[in-house]
């Protein structure tokens, strides 16, 4: 058995109350991680759904975090970068979305989706890799993407292009701070079985279609998997991995013809 020990790492991660995310904090917390946690609930909120995870109080902090308000990105990160000196992990995982077909989407419903799904990602982006720059630290960047960025979907085109612009940026990053030794990723799940793709996949018809027939397989992923995938590539097991998108999918994201 591998055993992954990450009790040197501070790692942050945005979107960190979500139902998948819930599980890729408790596996980090396993190994040891500290954990900066952040999310748009306020802190009353936060803490009571962090606390019904029984995380050990002193392996974690909590700070609420507008991730489309960029001016409040770059304050909390100067800020972290501050206060942690050894945080060189950052998971960005904040995003997901409804259905929303581009016809019955209005144009500022579409901007705030697309927004909090690839912008926000960018905001996120620049204040690390500025601080990481100028403090000398060979960061690791690791953006959630989702498989619908390869498999083109009717009812959400702002989500699925946004992933797909997600997925680009994090291989142009990758080459640009290459020479600085920061790293930056990619996780991208398939449907997953928790949060809003359950929701959705449990009451949309079409939706649940959609997904069993792109499956190869004919499943879906567990929270569990993708959270394993997040800890390995937190991990020095994946030292040399840069410029990457790691489909955890079942296969969904192989070409397929007839």
């Amino acid at each position: 058995m591998i055993n992954i020990d990450l009790r040197q790492k501070s790692i942050l991660i945005t979107g960190a109350l979500g139902a998948i995310a819930e599980h890729i904090v408790r596996k980090l917390e396993e190994a040891g991680a500290f954990l900066i946690l952040t999310d748009a609930k306020s802190n009353a909120e936060a803490l009571s759904v962090i606390e019904s995870w029984k995380l050990h109080p002193s392996r974690y902090v909590y700070h609420q975090m507008d991730v489309t308000n960029s001016s409040e990105v770059e304050a909390i990160v100067h800020d972290m970068m501050g206060r942690y000196s050894n945080l060189d992990t950052v998971l960005g995982h904040a995003g997901g979305c409804g259905l929303h077909p581009f016809a019955e989407t209005a144009e500022a419903d579409f901007d705030r989706i697309f927004k909090f799904n690839y912008f926000a990602q960018t905001y996120l982006a620049r204040a690390f890799l500025a601080q990481w720059v100028r403090r000398k630290v060979t960061g690791h960047l690791i953006f959630t993407s989702s498989y619908v960025a390869q498999i083109p979907h009717t009812r959400i085109p702002a989500y699925a292009t946004a992933k797909a612009a997600l997925e680009h940026l994090t291989r142009c990053l990758a080459l640009e701070y290459a020479p600085a030794g920061i790293r930056v990723n990619a996780i991208s799940p398939g449907n997953v079985a928790a949060g809003s793709s359950l929701k959705v996949f449990e009451e949309d018809q079409e939706y649940r279609e959609f997904v069993l027939r792109v499956a190869p397989m004919g499943k879906r992923n567990s929270p569990e998997a993708i959270a394993d995938a997040f800890v390995f590539l937190c991990s020095e097991m994946a030292g040399e991995i840069t410029g990457q998108i790691l489909r955890v999918d079942f296969g969904v994201s192989i070409p397929k013809i007839g």
